[in-house]
């Protein structure tokens, strides 16, 4: 075997006396793609901040053996210092929350410029646009001029692959890459992790998405409660697992009389220096219906959501809840009617409070209940997300799968009417989010609650949902019963979207 790029041997890193990783040995060659898999919270994530040097206070990081090997000779990474010298230029990091990775102030265009400058590029303007298009922007002009958070979560997602690979690391660690992405930038996302190798790179690849582990995989290690072990894409396993069809059995809105409970008449929104972001969206979902939204990354589903929850305003058009306007009725009166799980879980929680207070929160808020009951409710939700005996950590002691999981119960804790989930379970993997959509589907049939889902994942989508509406370039093109989509939907986006997703295919992301 080649000399490794980067070796590491009995790699520990403790919490307090709680060790996360423990005696990690890990040989890093050029050309080969390392995959690591592992459920969620098993300690994939820590291992990449050891592998980079940024592992948060209080932890502490120890190793026997710690090396990176450049073209200038050996670097000992087991001091602080050392890795000012290497992190960015010879390791380079694909986050996992791709948008806090970015500095939501800064345009895209000055980080690209910052990151080429740091690494010794011209970083101009034909640099910054080379950057941009080799990570999947056909209008790079446009995304440079953005500030980031502008930026929706796919596309966050691309400009941290782009910053990542532009310095041509040694060693390229990538936490989730795939999770905001749509089947096709995906796609475009397996082909730079080859290319990265194939132009010399050590490549390692934390996913939960089996079917981009297997198309990529030179090498398979799993982790598994801080500890690898060898491994390999068993024979015999699909490497597509299926999502199992939830039966919600809800009559379909024809057959229900009054309003419904979402209505929406020629949504329109645009930011700043852009085009239109929505512009005319008609939309309606029923009580009890889950209606799923598909779509490119960057197509408007976010900002969709943002303005059905008055975290935008829209610039025209009519939004209806329960048969009310926010602008008259205020939406102070329609908050506990419409609750979020927001794209971004980790963003969205109070970094001071416990899982279980997170939980509580919305029904301190709404004041139901005694404070037992409540207490009593949240501990009750956390355990049907699989998260029992964790109520006392916060977020930052939590995986982001774990913390998806927070972000769930706490929405779920007043019975909303109106459920607005996006991408609820891209951080999960394949047990959890079967059981996160088995509780979705619990909670339309006890409830009769409205759900609209927002997901890349279109074998979700015909998992959860009655109808599935197809969004491109803020207009929806295609609205569809789950079960007729693959026949009868006839928009070039959406043949795009089912041949990503072939029948039988789900990538466990």
């Amino acid at each position: 075997m080649s000399t490794p790029v980067l070796s590491v041997s009995g790699l520990t890193v403790t919490y307090g006396q709680l060790p996360v990783l423990d005696g990690i040995d890990l040989d890093l060659v050029a050309g080969r793609v390392h995959v690591i898999l592992g459920a969620s919270g098993s300690g994939k994530s820590t291992l990449l901040r050891a592998l980079i040097g940024m592992v948060p206070s209080p932890g502490q990081v120890s190793a026997r053996r710690f090396l990176l090997r450049t073209a200038g000779g050996e670097v000992d990474l087991s001091t602080p210092d050392a890795w000012r010298q290497v992190r960015g230029r010879h390791v380079g990091l694909i986050a996992q929350d791709p948008a806090q990775a970015l500095t939501p102030l800064r345009r895209a265009g000055s980080l690209v410029r910052e990151a080429d400058r740091l690494t010794g590029g011209t970083a101009d303007r034909g640099r910054v646009a080379e950057v941009l298009r080799a990570a999947g922007f056909t209008d790079p002009r446009a995304v440079a001029s953005r500030y980031c958070f502008e930026l929706s979560g796919g596309m966050a997602q691309r400009l941290g692959v782009g910053l990542a690979v532009a310095p041509r690391p040694a060693v390229l660690l990538a936490d989730e890459p795939s999770t905001a992405l749509d089947g096709l930038a995906r796609a475009r996302l397996a082909a730079t992790l080859r290319q990265v190798a194939n132009d010399g790179a050590a490549v390692v690849l934390v996913t939960h998405d089996v079917a981009l582990a297997a198309g990529l995989a030179d090498d398979v290690t799993t982790l598994d409660d801080g500890r690898l072990h060898d491994g390999r894409l068993a024979e015999g396993v699909p490497r597509h697992q299926g999502i199992r069809r939830i039966a919600v059995s809800v009559p379909p809105p024809a057959d229900r009389d009054g309003a419904a409970m979402l209505s929406v008449r020629g949504l329109r929104k645009r930011y700043r220096g852009t085009g239109p972001v929505l512009d005319g969206v008609d939309l309606d979902v029923a009580d009890g219906e889950v209606v799923g939204i598909a779509g490119r990354s960057g197509a408007g589903k976010t900002t969709l959501l943002r303005c059905l929850v008055g975290l935008e305003r829209p610039d025209g058009g009519e939004l209806r809840i329960a048969g009310r306007t926010p602008a008259e009725a205020g939406w102070r009166s329609l908050r506990r009617l419409v609750q979020v799980v927001p794209q971004d879980p980790r963003a969205s929680l109070n970094p001071w409070r416990t899982a279980g207070d997170l939980v509580a929160d919305p029904l301190d808020a709404h004041r139901i209940g005694t404070r037992a009951q409540r207490r009593a409710r949240a501990d009750e939700l956390l355990d049907r997300v699989g998260l029992a005996g964790l109520e006392h950590r916060r977020p930052g002691q939590l995986s982001t799968g774990q913390c998806q999981r927070v972000a769930i119960a706490r929405a779920l804790a007043v019975r909303p009417r109106l459920l607005v989930a996006d991408e609820p379970v891209t951080a999960l993997d394949a047990p959890l989010r079967q059981g996160v959509l088995d509780l979705l589907g619990d909670v339309v049939r006890e409830h009769g609650m409205a759900a609209l889902v927002i997901s890349h994942d279109l074998h979700v989508l015909e998992a959860l949902c009655h109808r599935i509406a197809v969004l491109d370039a803020g207009r929806i093109v295609e609205d569809l019963p789950a079960a007729a989509l693959r026949d009868d939907g006839t928009h070039p986006l959406t043949r795009a979207l089912i041949d990503c997703h072939p029948t039988g295919e789900t990538h466990v992301g």
